[in-house]
């Protein structure tokens, strides 16, 4: 879907809120952006009736999901078939699932921060990094990790974790979005980590002996270039399974073996 270009020559980007506080905040920050981003900010609109009479239309809609009676769910369907580009912001991470079945450019959650928001909308404008690079965290701030170089992905708590031979980022984007944006890079081991295919060592099975516990035995990636071990849901073991080396499973290598 093209994006909309308004009279100024610049992308029309809508804010629509729950309240007129709402917007304000929100507009406060994309005024801060529009410093450094080609859009034109529209006025924001309360609510879904005001959204669908927006003029002129929007080429990038922030639409809250917050919205009473369900009408932010409805909208996002409604403009999944013909609409502006939409980046969804939830009200909470309990929305996320729900969200997750709509067609969006990407979710934020709260609270959103600036430079969250501009990788949004950079993204949604078609301005953004690499579609191969992810925007994440590291000590010098943000920065663009090639996807190529990402070893595993961990979700933790609000964040997940980006790990790559050089060291360790974070992003807000949710887990199942990376899977489903890289089906093919990555695989899922468990419900909380993704494994890059490319990075598997090989693999070896975890027993009480080993860990001088009593829990049930379990299999463990081993990985390149990197100590970390990755434990594998029971059920995702068979998938995991044909992502081997072929004759690397079942053994235990140091890291220097790998």
């Amino acid at each position: 879907m093209a994006v909309t270009v308004s009279g100024t020559g610049s992308p029309g980007v809508l804010v629509v809120g729950r309240d007129a506080a709402f917007c304000r905040r929100l507009s406060a920050q994309l005024r801060t952006l529009a410093r450094r981003l080609p859009l034109h900010l529209l006025p924001p609109a309360v609510g879904a009736d005001q959204a669908r009479r927006a003029d002129p239309a929007p080429g990038v809609a922030l639409l809250d999901l917050g919205l009473p009676d369900a009408q932010g769910y409805a909208l996002a369907r409604a403009w999944e078939r013909s609409g502006p580009r939409l980046v969804l912001l939830l009200p909470s991470l309990d929305s996320l699932p729900q969200a997750e079945q709509l067609r969006a450019s990407d979710l934020l959650v709260p609270p959103i921060r600036i430079d969250r928001l501009e990788q949004a909308l950079r993204q949604a404008l078609g301005t953004g990094p690499s579609p191969d690079a992810l925007m994440a965290h590291g000590r010098d701030g943000t920065v663009a990790v090639p996807v190529e170089e990402v070893l595993y992905l961990r979700a933790d708590g609000k964040y997940v974790s980006l790990r790559t031979r050089q060291g360790e980022f974070l992003t807000d984007r949710a887990l199942a979005d990376l899977s489903r944006a890289f089906p093919e890079r990555f695989i899922q081991a468990h419900r909380n980590a993704l494994v890059a295919r490319s990075a598997i060592a090989g693999a070896r099975l975890v027993t009480p002996e080993l860990t001088g516990g009593d829990a049930d035995p379990y299999w463990e990636l081993l990985l390149h270039g990197v100590p970390d071990r990755i434990a594998v849901a029971r059920r995702r073991w068979p998938l995991v399974r044909r992502c081997l080396p072929q004759g690397r499973a079942a053994q235990s290598l140091s890291p220097e073996a790998i």
